[in-house]
């Protein structure tokens, strides 16, 4: 008997409702650990953490990985975890990044499991941790455990593209120290916030790009020009780029900067990655072009994802997903009914390639 769509959505729905920021994991995990039960599909349990761990299920060389944390509610209030649904999609948090993937593996699974019940499900599963914060511990300490595993699916919000690359990224901070004066003598004297908004638009033209203001703090309530300023700010970087050479063009824009101390630190990097694409690019667009009739645009991800890790490992990878990154981690954060159908089904189609 064929799935109803609105299984999948109440799938959703659940993982939804259930808290999991990046840290807080548990009861989403165990939500998918029962799930897999009922379904009769074998499973370990990877310690990360204390209370943290990942789910990971071996059946072949193939492996579709999403990670279950979220970023926290932050202006979303506690309608992050009320599930709604809108104009034809489900909104809260996680809905396209990424509790709509961890719903559509489970209802392709289920799904397959209904249609082809004399079948074993001939894809492997992992569910991780911590993918929304910078240590990403989920898919490094995965790695060790997949013996056998050749190429790693991982699921994001791509818009319905495949993503077969992904941009390099430098996160950095910078802080500013500079002298105070009464604050009616401020012409003249250097106040570390503006500072920092100046080195931005110059570093935008020595880089030749956009620099990503994330945060700025600074000043306060007495009558003087403030001491202090600190910024935390992202620039991407590009196929054949190295993280060195453009950290060395950042150090000689601040370099420039004269009457303040300026102190800079690099929070993370990753460099642009093509990934290895190899079996697994021809059968993927086989089960997309099943479910919507073409094949799929390539992309590449603007994100950092978990195949970062699994590229360093030497697995191939392609990042999928539908739903929109640009509203996610927002107060918009949603996902259409039909976007999660057609999710699932082109899982459903890529494992029914593989049970062949």
């Amino acid at each position: 008997m064929e799935l109803a769509d609105t299984s999948t959505e109440e799938i959703l729905k659940k993982l939804i409702s259930i808290p999991s920021y990046s840290g807080k994991e548990k009861g989403v995990l165990e939500y998918v650990a029962s799930f897999l039960k009922e379904e009769g599909i074998d499973f370990e349990v990877l310690p990360v953490e204390r209370d943290r761990w990942n789910i990971l299920s071996l059946s072949s060389e193939t492996l579709v990985s999403v990670h279950v944390d979220t970023v926290p509610p932050i202006d979303m209030g506690a309608e992050a975890t009320r599930p709604k649904e809108r104009n034809g999609k489900i909104c809260g948090r996680g809905a396209s990044d990424v509790k709509g993937g961890v719903a559509a593996l489970l209802g392709a699974l289920r799904k397959f499991r209904r249609r082809l019940p004399d079948r074993a499900f001939p894809l492997s599963m992992a569910f991780v941790v911590d993918e929304e914060s910078n240590s990403a511990l989920g898919s490094e300490r995965l790695i060790p455990h997949l013996k056998g595993i050749k190429s790693v699916l991982v699921l994001e919000p791509t818009y319905g593209k495949l993503g077969v690359s992904q941009m390099g990224t430098l996160e950095f901070s910078l802080e500013a120290r500079c002298p105070s004066f009464h604050a009616s003598e401020f012409e003249g004297v250097l106040n570390p916030i503006k500072l920092l908004f100046r080195l931005v638009d110059k570093l935008e033209r020595a880089l030749e790009r956009e620099v990503n203001l994330l945060m700025l703090k600074g000043g306060w309530r007495y009558y003087a020009t403030p001491k202090l300023a600190r910024a935390l700010l992202e620039v991407k970087l590009f196929r054949g780029e190295r993280f060195k050479d453009v950290e060395t063009k950042i150090k000689e824009v601040l370099k420039e900067a004269q009457g303040c101390k300026l102190t800079y630190r690099c929070e993370d990097y990753e460099e642009f990655i093509d990934f290895r694409c190899g079996a697994i690019l021809e059968r993927f667009k086989g089960a997309y072009r099943n479910v919507m009739g073409k094949s799929p645009e390539l992309y590449t991800m603007p994100s950092w994802t978990d195949a970062a890790n699994f590229h360093r490992a030497g697995l191939e990878c392609l990042v999928f997903g539908f739903g929109s990154l640009r509203d996610s981690h927002t107060e918009r954060e949603a996902i259409p009914v039909s976007d999660l159908t057609n999710f699932r089904d082109t899982l459903y189609e890529f494992a029914k390639i593989h049970s062949l």
